[in-house]
């Protein structure tokens, strides 16, 4: 397979999946808002705030709403195309690689995919999200996941596969262990009822809920919270059980053993495999909850820029291009960003009500890439 269509692959399934996460965090976030007052936010900001920042988009909300007004961060959030993280631009970044590679994919993919992108980018889909906010999200989800059982259900079971599903797991680890850092970035010392919604929330965004419950009846602690979304080794969403996948799909495609490993993003998938499975809520706690999920998101990022030093860059004399030395995926997405929107007219639906009263500043977006137009053979 051309290292650029596994990378179109790889990235059609990292963006569906991170679509689909940030609606599930933006709908449960909006049910919270009706405890605001329980939760202790004085104002709208104070409650975003940590949402935002544990998604790594502050800065980058900084410095597009220097003075926010009300709805601006929904606005951000989920409709803003100058916000490469936003749920219309995971959508519309989905839909273009998948186009780019129709011929590796089923045309029921295709299908879903644009539907969903034809929809929530047309006024309807603007209107829908200001009237009924939780049917958009519920959308969102529902079209990710039927997109997930069609690719399980009509893909070949080759290389393409294994890159979908090596994007998907990925990127799921890393949301998982963002949804985690949330609590951490609220203030202390809330009374026990603000914490039960708290983690009930977080539980709920990585449909985690029923299986905590079932496990844990329904007293909720940091530490079986941490034991389900962290470490379980059989619940699909929990960082544990993406990394194993993770680790399965790059063996797939090098055909090397499990265990082993013959390039750097199997060492690296590796290590960090063998640092969960030997690990456990003691650990967290010793070292801080958040020191430990910021390093698991480093552990995480440096995977994936692994990942495309193996299978999808080549070196400088092949392509004959002169490249800068350090490779800066985020710089790379925002100029494709800024190119699509100099060919086509940005989406300005109109300011969302449903949130109207709820701001927030968010941090600069952490390192990920974008579909790299290079050929090259895996």
């Amino acid at each position: 397979m051309l290292s650029r269509v596994a990378d179109h692959l790889y990235w059609m399934s990292r963006y569906i999946e991170r679509a689909e996460n940030l609606a599930r965090l933006m709908q449960v976030s909006v049910e919270l808002l009706l405890d605001g007052a329980a939760l202790g936010a004085q104002n709208p900001d104070q409650y975003w705030a940590p949402v935002l920042s544990a998604t790594a988009m502050e800065g980058a909300f900084r410095l597009l709403y220097p003075n926010p007004q009300p709805g601006d961060s929904s606005f951000f959030l989920t409709l803003d195309t100058r916000n490469p993280d936003s749920i219309i631009s995971c959508v519309q970044e989905a839909r273009e690689n998948a186009r780019t590679v129709r011929d590796q994919i089923s045309d029921e993919m295709w299908t879903e995919l644009n539907e969903l992108y034809l929809q929530i980018s047309s006024q309807n889909g603007a209107a829908l999200l200001n009237n009924s906010p939780q049917v958009f999200f519920e959308r969102i989800i529902q079209s990710s996941l039927q997109f997930d059982g069609i690719t399980s259900a009509t893909l070949p079971r080759s290389e393409g596969w294994n890159f979908l599903q090596l994007g998907r797991f990925l990127e799921r680890a890393d949301k998982t262990s963002r949804f985690v850092d949330i609590k951490t970035q609220t203030p202390e010392g809330l009374d026990p009822t603000a914490e039960v919604l708290q983690w009930g929330t977080i539980l709920r965004a990585c449909s985690a809920h029923a299986p905590y419950r079932k496990s844990n009846g329904t007293e909720v602690s940091l530490e079986r919270v941490l034991d389900l979304l962290v470490f379980s080794t059989d619940f699909p969403r929990s960082v544990r059980f993406s990394v194993r996948m993770v680790d399965e799909m790059l063996h797939n495609i090098s055909g090397h053993p499990t265990g082993q490993y013959s390039n750097e993003c199997e060492k690296l998938a590796g290590a960090l495999l063998a640092q969960l499975n030997f690990s456990g809520t003691t650990d967290v706690l010793s070292k801080g909850v958040h020191a430990y999920i910021d390093e698991l998101q480093v552990s995480l990022n440096n995977l994936g820029q692994a990942i495309f030093e193996t299978y999808v860059k080549l070196p400088q004399q092949v392509s004959g291009i002169s490249r800068p030395l350090v490779f800066d995926p985020f710089e790379f997405h925002l100029q494709k960003q800024q190119q699509q929107q100099q060919q086509q007219p940005p989406i300005t639906p109109t300011r969302l009500g449903f949130l109207e009263h709820h701001s927030t500043p968010p941090r600069a977006s952490h390192v990920h890439s974008a579909p790299l137009s290079v050929a090259g053979g895996i």
